[in-house]
């Protein structure tokens, strides 16, 4: 178990470990097609967050990046077809997260918070459009931002100086 999450129920943990292939087919499928191009990014980005991240939530992506494909094509595979209906499951599992990251302790809840957006940036991003411009279409900019989840505001700089990089 990861230290962050010693106050979350096992159900909140899993949550917490959905939360990523949630989003990614959340923004991947978002035209209603998840592709080979949104499954590869979001493995090359967990695998680079892994290792990357300033120490403060590798654990957390080396956890979720084995296996992260396959988590992904098995949610999706169980997902009621169509996007509406997908969306609104999604939208009510990553709503969850609304009481979960408050209590995880600081600088953890906004961390999560932040990375999850990012997240969610990256892959509505990685078709990359004509020449980087129009990357997002309109469906995947409706969801990338991730509107269902408030917002937990950054800790001061002075105890968390350098929080982001």
């Amino acid at each position: 178990m990861l230290r962050e999450f010693n106050t979350l129920t096992a159900e909140e943990q899993q949550v917490m470990f959905d939360a990523i292939p949630l989003i990614t087919i959340l923004v991947g499928a978002a035209d209603n097609q998840l592709d080979e191009v949104e499954l590869t990014e979001a493995q090359r980005l967990a695998d680079i967050r892994s290792y990357n991240n300033r120490g403060r939530l590798n654990a957390y992506y080396e956890q979720i990046d084995e296996g992260l494909t396959d988590r992904i094509q098995e949610l999706y595979n169980g997902m009621t077809n169509g996007v509406e209906a997908r969306e609104k499951y999604i939208v009510k599992q990553l709503s969850k997260l609304n009481t979960i990251l408050p209590k995880l302790r600081e600088p953890y809840g906004y961390l999560y918070y932040h990375n999850f957006r990012t997240f969610a940036r990256h892959i509505a991003e990685c078709h990359g459009g004509f020449l980087r411009f129009i990357t997002v279409g309109p469906k995947e900019a409706k969801v990338m931002e991730l509107p269902m989840l408030h917002p937990v505001p950054k800790p001061p700089e002075d105890e968390f100086p350098n929080l982001l990089g």
